[in-house]
């Protein structure tokens, strides 16, 4: 059975860091932290390139544990998105003094130089009451960008989702694990576990509606979030080669594709396969191996087409867990069509935060999650 913690995998808080995220990093990065924390005051002044131009790099070499990784990380993808989007017009070049530690320390973590999910979601959370849970209603963000209610609110109640949705992850590798040793009453039992988790989450999801505007979030937030996959963007002093990057997006979230590797939940289809497949590049190395290595072998849903006759209660047990999965992507499509296309004004591209024409592709997830049922 899969071992969660060689994967960096909490069994209660899934993805999230298993210590609450690092606020502040080693004193030879206190400037750093300082234009973290003034980020939305040189934004709204239009003092963020003219600042970042020449900003210093300290010894990299300090940064030695993984959560100081992840706030250097965090502290610099946040100032190049700003740089790159927080003035018009938009530039191509990133000065050398933010893109080359920028490069390094993705490079050290394994994953481009570019704000990701792990970065504004999973490590961008503290709790205002340390002896309070993961819930949105107890956190503040770490990193802003311009700030606010709204923003704030985005982030931290995906941080809320995958909390809630980590208690699925164990009951996953088990029926896994039973589906492999051929144990149909472990597997239900488990199916039926994760049911009630699947149905947590997509309650979850909803509290979206409750402080994010969608108009704010269209104009203040999503800006933020976009890559340069297209012309590319060049990092002084790293190579004279464009970089083409997509920006963040929820399908770099190891969750539901861990869901769906777990389950045998197939995404081949030309609109969703290949940037599924893509997205895996941005998230934490080791979470990406958790979830490939959750899709290799026998999936459990290929358990329960091999068991179908004999056992109906498994047929029921697993067809259960598609169904909210299901209603996740119907959910997850009604909050992206508020937030994107309702919200873009007429003209504008009205993509999603990862670059990509979302309604085909979120279309698309659905009904490929329904194809399984049994």
């Amino acid at each position: 059975m899969l071992n969660l913690a060689d994967y960096d995998v909490d069994p209660v808080r899934g993805f999230l860091p298993a210590e609450d995220p690092l606020t502040e990093l080693p004193p030879e990065f206190s400037e750093w932290d300082r234009l973290g924390r003034e980020l939305p005051y040189l934004l709204l002044t239009n003092r963020v390139r003219s600042t970042l131009a020449t900003m210093t790099t300290p010894d990299l070499s300090l940064l030695t544990t993984n959560g100081e990784l992840e706030r250097a990380m965090q502290i610099l993808s946040c100032l190049g998105m700003a740089y790159i989007w927080g003035e018009q017009p938009a530039v191509d070049r990133l000065p050398a003094a933010l893109a080359v530690p920028w490069a390094a320390v993705a490079d050290r973590l394994g994953r481009p130089p570019i704000v990701t999910h792990a970065s504004v979601v999973l490590n961008n959370w503290r709790r205002l009451d340390p002896n309070d849970g993961i819930n949105a209603d107890n956190l503040a963000c770490i990193q802003h960008f311009l700030g606010g209610m709204d923003e704030q609110w985005f982030f931290t109640a995906t941080v809320e989702l995958e909390a809630v949705g980590a208690a699925a992850l164990l009951p996953l590798v088990e029926a896994k694990d039973g589906a492999t040793s051929g144990n149909v009453g472990l597997v239900v039992k488990k199916l039926e576990q994760m049911q009630k988790v699947f149905k947590k989450v997509n309650v979850a999801l909803l509290r979206i509606y409750e402080r994010c505007d969608p108009h704010i979030f269209y104009y203040r937030i999503r800006p933020f979030m976009a890559g340069w996959n297209q012309d590319g963007l060049i990092f002084e002093g790293v190579s004279d080669t464009p970089s083409k990057l997509n920006g963040a997006s929820a399908a770099q979230s190891s969750l539901f594709q861990a869901y769906d590797a777990g389950l045998g939940i197939e995404h081949l289809h030309p609109e969703t396969q290949p940037f599924l497949t893509l997205m895996r590049d941005f998230m934490p190395l080791k979470h990406r191996q958790f979830v490939e290595e959750l899709g290799a072998g026998e999936s459990i849903y290929d358990f329960a087409q091999a068991n179908k006759k004999e056992s109906p209660q498994l047929v029921e047990a697993f067809n259960r867990c598609i169904d909210e999965l299901d209603e996740f992507r119907k959910i997850h499509m009604e909050v992206a069509v508020r937030y994107v296309l309702k919200a873009a004004k007429e003209g504008e591209d009205g993509l999603g935060t990862g670059g990509t024409s979302f309604v085909p592709f979120l279309s698309e997830a659905r009904k490929e999650t329904k194809a399984k049922r049994t």
